[in-house]
C-alpha cells in the first residue's frame, strides 16, 4: 500500500488519487479548523507557482501536502485564467521532476508504466562514456520528446535499438515532467465556478491578489517603452504568455513571436532574455536564431511575421476581436491598436511597423 509520504510526493499517481477519494471530503468539511493548514498550503502551492515558477515539496506533514494538491487545483480552476493554468501546471511538473531526480530507476519506471502506459524497461548500456540505464519504446518517446527543441532530444540524435530509445534516469524523469504537466493542465482547465465557503474564499482572494500583483511582470509589461505591449494582437499575446509561463511552444509560435518583436522594435538583448524561461535554453543558439530573423546574419533578410491565415492554419489565431476582423497581418493589428492607444492619450502615434 502506498504510504502517505509517497502519495504526497506524487499526488498525480492513481494510488494517491484513490487515497484522497477514500477520505470522501466534502467542500463544507474543509471549513473545519483541522483543515486550516491544508487550505493554507493549497494557496501557497499556487503562490509559489506564480512567484517562483516551481512548487516546493513540503513532506514534513504528508497528509496536508497530499490534500493541498486538489485544493490548489480548485483555486486555480476557480480563477479561470489560461496564463495561470499554464504556469501552475508547469510549476507542479517541475516539482515532480526535482523529486524524481532523487529516485532509483525502478521507481521512475514504475511511475512511467503504471501512470502513463509507457513501454519502458531497464537495460543498462554506456554511450559516449555516459551510463544509459533505461530503454523507452520509440512511439512513447516521440509523443513526449517531440515538444523539445534541443538537438539532443531529436530522435535522429538518439541511440535506438529494436525500436527502443536509450535514456538516462535523469532524461526519463525529464520526460515524465511533460506528462505530469499535461495531467495537471487537464484538471485546472476544467472551470469551477461555485460559491466557496468564506474560509476558502479568503485564501482564494490572497492567491488572486498575488496573481494580479505579479501578472504585469509575468505577462511582459517590462518590455521597452518604445514597444507598445498593449497593442499586441491576441495571437502574439498568446505566444508571449506561453513563452513566459514556460510552455513548450511550436516552431511557428517561436518564429511568429520573434519576427513580430523584431518588427515592433524590441532590442535583441531583451528578446534573448525573454527566452531564458524556455526549457533547454541555450543563449548563444537563441541569439543566433533571433539575429538571423532580424536580418543580422545569414542572407541578411529581415523576416516579417506570418500572415493571419498562416497563424490560423497552425492554431495560433486566438480570441479574435473587432480589429482582427479588419486585418490580415499581426503588424496591421499592431499599427491600428497602437494608433488608438496613442490617440486616447492625446499623443501622435510614432509606431509605424512595416507589414
Amino acid at each position: 500500500m502506498l504510504s502517505e509520504r509517497e502519495a504526497a510526493k506524487y499526488p498525480f499517481i492513481n494510488e494517491a488519487v484513490n487515497l484522497v477519494e477514500e477520505l470522501n471530503l466534502q467542500l463544507d468539511e474543509l471549513t473545519d479548523p483541522v483543515y486550516s493548514k491544508t487550505l493554507d498550503r493549497g494557496a501557497d502551492r499556487v503562490i509559489e507557482a506564480i512567484t517562483v515558477g516551481e512548487v516546493s515539496a513540503v513532506l514534513t506533514d504528508p497528509l496536508t501536502e497530499l490534500l493541498s494538491f486538489p485544493v490548489a487545483i480548485m483555486y486555480v480552476s476557480n480563477i479561470g485564467e489560461h496564463f495561470l493554468n499554464r504556469r501552475y501546471s508547469l510549476a507542479e511538473a517541475v516539482r515532480s521532476y526535482s523529486l524524481l531526480q532523487q529516485e532509483y530507476e525502478e521507481r521512475i519506471t514504475r511511475i512511467a508504466e503504471t501512470e502513463f502506459n509507457w513501454d519502458i524497461r531497464r537495460d543498462p548500456e554506456t554511450i559516449d562514456g555516459i551510463l544509459h540505464t533505461l530503454k523507452l519504446r520509440y512511439n512513447n518517446y516521440l509523443e513526449v520528446a517531440s515538444t523539445f527543441h534541443e538537438p539532443k532530444w531529436k530522435l535522429v540524435n538518439r541511440n535506438m535499438d529494436a525500436g527502443y530509445v536509450s535514456l538516462t534516469g535523469m532524461e526519463a524523469a525529464r520526460l515524465i515532467q511533460v506528462e505530469v504537466e499535461k495531467y495537471v493542465r487537464q484538471r485546472v482547465d476544467i472551470p469551477i465556478k461555485i460559491k466557496l465557503p468564506e474560509e476558502l474564499k479568503t485564501r482564494l482572494d490572497r492567491v488572486k491578489k498575488v496573481f494580479e500583483e505579479n501578472r504585469a511582470k509575468l505577462g511582459g509589461r517590462s518590455l521597452p517603452d518604445e514597444v507598445i505591449n498593449l497593442a499586441f494582437p491576441p495571437c502574439m499575446r498568446y505566444c508571449l504568455e506561453g513563452l513566459l509561463s514556460g510552455r513548450r511552444a511550436s516552431h511557428m509560435e517561436r518564429f511568429g513571436l520573434t519576427s513580430f518583436l523584431v518588427n515592433v522594435g524590441m532590442p535583441i538583448d531583451n528578446m534573448v532574455q525573454l527566452y531564458t524561461s524556455v526549457t533547454d535554453f541555450d543563449e548563444s543558439l537563441t541569439r543566433y536564431q533571433i539575429e538571423h530573423i532580424a536580418g543580422l546574419r545569414g542572407n541578411r533578410t529581415k523576416y516579417t511575421p506570418p500572415t493571419c491565415a498562416t497563424l490560423r492554419t497552425h492554431g495560433i489565431c486566438r480570441e479574435n476581436d473587432s480589429i482582427c476582423k479588419r486585418v490580415k497581418h499581426p503588424l496591421g493589428y499592431y499599427r491600428i491598436k497602437a494608433g488608438r492607444l496613442e490617440r486616447e492619450k492625446g499623443e501622435p502615434s510614432n509606431t509605424t511597423p512595416t507589414q
